[in-house]
């Protein structure tokens, strides 16, 4: 049976072509919208790491420093043991090589011994940690090199290192440097800041202060993106459809066709079983080619994406599977007809 059904995808090489081809490309895209999920959900909790602390002070009220404004007095630290403060806010970084008008940056602002030591450094790609006013460093996303040239709002700047996968809101590149200069850019006083960063719950709060916990400010900022993953989502239930109609269809039709084989099969008496196994795995064998150009087109297709595209390990084997049950599912009526195939068709005029 094996045999027979290796036979038949040979016979039918052109069409079965055509269909993994076309699963293929429809389970690229299943690839990349998985991997673009797992990027705008892991996002936020990658910067709060990068930035560091596991517990954030902030003004009461603000539910988390990237979607709401708020400040707290610097002398708030005196009452803190530990902590360290830090400055959140939005600002335009334009690259003095280039002649755009800038780019939206979310700029985070700590003391020199912080950015080295007590908060988590960002891991760098390439270059060194801000070491004076005057230096940044940034995501890669920026398309800035080490050793350029640009402004942070008014100030000029200088590029000292990179880092990966330090973006919040969709792809707004996190842009790090030495707390006296965000506070200048973002309140004008260096005596306020954004909030405090502590690795513990605070015996107390200084007043019209509130706490949240790194899990809860990266789940804050993930909020602005609830629709436009839902959206996501919807896609991907609509391509899983498309990939089971696709594959379902070309089982249909070659069962349709072979409808005479079984009964003459059957007559020969193969089981009825075996028949059905035969068909089922020509739907497997289909999905799984597909499955495995899938995975080769959209690493093809990963550069022209312009938001980060993270591909989870899990997705290398859920897709294939899943593309393995969708075609069953949608095969179902090519199986009917192999199991109600009349052994005595065989022998009339059909």
């Amino acid at each position: 049976m094996w045999l027979l059904t290796l036979r038949d995808l040979q016979y039918r090489r052109l069409r079965v072509l055509v269909v993994v081809l076309l699963g293929a490309v429809v389970m690229a895209l299943l690839f990349l919208m998985t991997g673009l999920v797992n990027h705008l959900q892991r996002e936020p909790y990658d910067a709060t790491a990068a930035i560091g602390g596991s517990r954030w002070v902030l003004a009461a009220g603000v539910s988390g420093p990237f979607t709401s404004a708020g400040a707290l007095p610097t002398s708030d630290g005196d009452d803190l043991a530990g902590a360290t403060p830090v400055v959140i806010s939005r600002g335009t970084l334009t690259a003095d090589e280039g002649g755009d008008d800038g780019a939206e940056v979310v700029v985070v602002g700590g003391p020199l011994d912080a950015l080295g030591s007590t908060m988590a450094a960002p891991a760098l790609v390439s270059g060194r940690p801000v070491q004076g006013e005057g230096e940044v460093v940034v995501d890669r996303s920026t398309g800035l090199s080490v050793g350029d040239r640009a402004h942070l709002g008014p100030s000029a700047v200088e590029v000292v290192g990179l880092t990966e996968h330090t973006t919040v809101l969709g792809g707004v590149p996190l842009v790090f440097t030495e707390l006296g200069a965000a506070q200048d850019l973002t309140f004008q006083s260096r005596d306020v800041v954004s909030g405090f960063l502590l690795d513990a719950d605070p015996p107390a709060l200084p007043e019209g202060a509130g706490l949240l916990t790194a899990d809860e400010v990266a789940a804050d900022a993930l909020g602005p993106l609830d629709d436009a993953i839902a959206s996501i989502d919807l896609v991907r239930v609509l391509l899983w459809l498309v990939t089971a109609v696709i594959v379902g269809a070309v089982v249909f039709l070659s069962a349709l066709e072979r409808q005479r084989d079984f009964a003459i099969l059957r007559a020969m008496g193969a089981p009825r079983r075996t028949l059905l196994v035969g068909v089922a795995a020509q739907a497997a064998l289909i999905a799984l080619a597909a499955a495995g150009v899938a995975f080769v087109l959209q690493r093809l297709m990963l550069p022209f994406f312009p938001l980060p595209v993270r591909v989870p390990s899990r997705a290398l084997w859920q897709i294939p599977v899943g593309a393995v049950i969708a075609a069953l599912a949608a095969g179902a009526f090519g199986l009917r007809k192999v199991a109600t195939a009349d052994p005595a068709s065989a022998f009339g005029g059909r």
